[in-house]
């Protein structure tokens, strides 16, 4: 029989805040000045009720986000960029160059879709008929 789940009121807190900022439980703890040891925090990570608090807490807080009117197309690309910068001043030139390539992508600047056909939504039967009346005329 499994044991009953054992949650104190800072543990809500510190799921909370962990799911939130995505810090460690040890920087929650120390955060909201709890006392506890490195054993006891090893314990209660292992604890199936903690995790699921975690879980919920999560998924809680990146409904918040996806629900946020502020949350837009332009909001994401501006965090892509940032996301760039940070690849490109650690060195991963070619990951940073990828970011950019997708933000070309979603803003329409590259692609299929921004291709243009200059001959529009003439048929082969059309430009057949303006190429001999260009070779007559050119005659």
């Amino acid at each position: 029989m499994p044991r009953p789940p054992k949650t104190e009121d800072w543990h809500l807190e510190a799921v909370q805040l962990m799911a939130r900022t995505g810090c460690s439980l040890r920087e929650a703890v120390t955060e909201l000045q709890v006392e506890i040891g490195n054993e006891e925090a090893a314990l209660i990570l292992r604890r199936a009720s903690f995790l699921r608090l975690l879980w919920e807490a999560r998924h809680r807080y990146f409904a918040e986000l996806a629900k946020d009117p502020n949350f837009s197309q332009d909001s994401v690309i501006g965090k892509l960029i940032v996301l760039a910068q940070k690849l490109e001043e650690s060195g991963a030139y070619d990951k940073a160059g990828e970011v950019l390539f997708k933000i070309s992508k979603i803003k329409g600047w590259v692609g299929p879709e921004s291709q243009v056909s200059v001959f529009g939504e003439l048929s082969q039967r059309d430009l057949d008929a303006i190429r001999k009346k260009l070779e007559k005329d050119s005659k």
